[in-house]
């Protein structure tokens, strides 16, 4: 899932990364992009589950992720 978002070729172009540099989500978690760390923390975060909670607590990591380092 993973490369499948990051190899978007508008997303990669504008935020100005290569996806072939994250083959895990452990490594785009420590990217310095933040972009590609919100992806994989969304991507860790639900990982399969349908549990609408999840979805909420991802939800809110996410944002105040973003917070943090681009708003």
């Amino acid at each position: 899932m993973l490369q499948l978002v990051l190899s978007d070729e508008k997303l990669n172009s504008f935020y100005e990364f290569n996806a072939d540099d994250f083959p895990t989500v452990e490594d785009a978690l420590n990217s310095e992009n933040p972009i590609v760390v919100t992806v994989a923390k969304i991507i860790e975060g639900v990982a399969g589950s349908s549990d609408r909670s999840i979805f909420k607590e991802t939800y809110n990591e996410v944002i105040n992720y973003l917070n943090q380092n681009i708003l």
